[in-house]
């Protein structure tokens, strides 16, 4: 996008009509709800089970979680009671207001759906379906937040966020779906389950309300706007997240009862 700003002689801000603001938001998803696919080789989950859910972290999810967060509390501006974001209030609405409300949308969307389907038959499912959930999660926040700046979107940094939004949505999301798989297939008792799905929501939602509490901080820092900061704060958290994600899919993916034995063609 860089590139194209210089080609284009875009020195400033531009306008994004609601087409170009979907595109801008739904390019990245795409392509990593096509590469987080890629990664269950064992069994690949139908592609319309997949995509079904997508559009339900877009369409339902992120709706029904706005929605939430503005009945229980609106958000409060960082400078509308100085200057730290790390105060009590802000911490418990980051975590336990919009992170908590994100993160239980996301998983209520596997929850009564796909998750009671017999294609959901292994934890690895747990994590493909959390994170397109949590993909198309992201588009919902990543076009409303380009429309809402208006005639304020640098094309470089408006893209930049929206790649990480994303892959930390998905990321964040992710986690919890491990933690679903994992609670779906164990043999411990359901008192048992429930914590560690207790457990997994909080994670998430930490993960979540620190992501956003810092990453504005770190943007807004000092009165004067950094957005390539918040950018990068932003994707250091998402890789890192994502990383440890990656470390526990390739666990799943050794243990996969779909796993080809020795000898075996894939």
């Amino acid at each position: 996008t860089w590139v194209v700003e210089r080609l284009l002689g875009l020195d400033g801000p531009v306008t994004l009509s609601p087409p170009l603001a979907l595109l801008v938001a739904g390019v990245p998803a795409s392509l990593w709800l096509a590469f987080f696919y890629l990664q269950d080789r064992h069994e690949p989950e139908p592609m319309h089970f997949v995509f079904g859910v997508f559009l339900l972290g877009a369409l339902v999810a992120a709706p029904v979680a706005d929605f939430l967060i503005y009945q229980v509390a609106p958000p409060v501006q960082l400078g509308q009671h100085g200057l730290s974001p790390f105060t009590l209030d802000r911490i418990v609405h980051a975590v336990l207001v919009i992170g908590l409300a994100q993160e239980l949308c996301k998983y209520v969307a596997v929850r009564y759906t796909i998750y009671t389907s017999p294609e959901f038959d292994e934890p690895m499912d747990g994590v493909v379906y959390m994170m397109s959930v949590g993909t198309g999660f992201a588009v919902w926040i990543n076009y409303h937040r380009l429309q809402g700046l208006g005639g304020n979107v640098y094309l470089s940094t408006g893209a930049a966020q929206t790649v990480v939004t994303t892959l930390a949505h998905a990321s964040f999301a992710g986690w919890l779906g491990y933690v679903l798989g994992r609670a779906k297939f164990t043999r411990r008792r359901p008192v048992s389950r429930g914590v560690l799905l207790f457990l997994g929501l909080l994670g998430a939602a930490a993960l979540n309300g620190q992501f956003a509490l810092v990453e504005q901080w770190v943007t807004t820092s000092g009165f004067a706007s950094h957005a390539w900061r918040g950018v990068l704060y932003a994707a250091a958290v998402a890789i890192a997240v994502f990383a440890v994600l990656m470390l526990l899919v390739q666990r799943l993916l050794r243990e996969s009862p779909f796993k080809p034995k020795e000898g075996e063609a894939p």
